[in-house]
C-alpha cells in the first residue's frame, strides 16, 4: 500500500497551466513562468482521479480511483474509493493513513521519505519546482492538440525511480488531465485527473 500511495503522491504534480506552443524550455520560456504563477493562485482544490499502474511481467494493470483534495500552505488528501478503501493524509509534518484497519501515523524511514516527496509535491502545487532546474530539466510541446510537458528529474533520489514524467494539459480548460511517470524499470503509473475545481470551500470533504 506505500508503494502505491507514494506513487500517487509524486503523481500529481501539478492542476492548472497555460497554452503551449511549439518547442520550449523552462530556461527561457515566459510561459513556464506563467505556469509558475497560475500555480501559485491555487489556495484550495479537490478533483476525481484515475490511477492505471502498470508493472512488468505483470499481465493486467493495477488500476484505482478516487479523490484528491489541496489546501495552501501544506495540507494534501488522497481518498481511495476503489479497489481499496483508505485515506492517505499530509499537513505539515504530520502524515497519517485512515483504513478499515484503523488509524496510522507514518514515522521512521517511511515518514521521511513520504515527507521528502510531499515537500517535493507541495513545491510544484506552488510553482516553485517549476523552474527549479535542481528538480528537474522541463521542456513543453504542442501535441495532437494538447499542451505537454515533459519533465526528467534531475535529483539523484528522483531519478532512481522515474526516468521521466510527462503530464498533458487539455487546451479548453487549462487543466491537467492525463500524466504517466514513467519508471526506471521499465514499468509506469498514468493518472487522468477530472471534475477538477479551484478555490472554493472543500473543508467538508476533508
Amino acid at each position: 500500500m506505500k508503494r502505491s500511495v507514494a506513487v500517487t503522491v509524486l503523481s500529481l504534480l501539478a492542476v492548472a497551466g497555460l497554452a503551449f506552443t511549439g518547442t520550449r524550455s523552462a530556461d527561457d520560456d515566459p510561459i513556464v513562468e506563467r505556469i509558475a504563477a497560475e500555480c501559485a493562485a491555487i489556495r484550495t482544490m479537490k478533483c476525481d482521479f484515475i490511477q492505471t499502474r502498470n508493472v512488468p511481467l505483470m499481465d493486467e494493470p493495477q488500476i484505482s480511483q478516487g479523490r484528491m483534495l489541496y489546501r495552501q500552505p501544506s495540507a494534501l488528501k488522497w481518498i481511495y474509493g476503489e479497489p481499496l478503501n483508505f485515506s492517505f493524509t499530509i499537513e505539515n509534518d504530520n502524515i497519517t493513513i485512515d483504513s478499515t484497519d484503523g488509524h496510522t501515523e507514518i514515522g521512521g524511514d517511511s515518514g521521511r521519505m513520504f515527507k521528502g516527496l510531499a515537500g517535493m509535491v507541495l513545491g510544484c502545487m506552488s510553482g516553485k519546482n517549476l523552474t527549479d532546474k535542481r528538480m528537474f530539466q522541463t521542456t513543453v510541446t504542442e501535441q495532437g492538440g494538447d499542451w505537454v510537458a515533459v519533465l526528467v528529474p534531475q535529483r539523484r533520489d528522483m531519478k532512481r525511480l522515474f526516468s521521466e514524467i510527462v503530464m498533458v494539459f487539455d487546451p479548453s480548460t487549462a487543466l491537467l488531465k492525463r500524466m504517466t511517470m514513467n519508471d526506471q524499470n521499465g514499468g509506469s503509473t498514468e493518472i487522468e485527473i477530472s471534475n477538477v475545481s479551484i478555490n472554493g470551500d472543500y473543508e467538508a470533504d476533508w
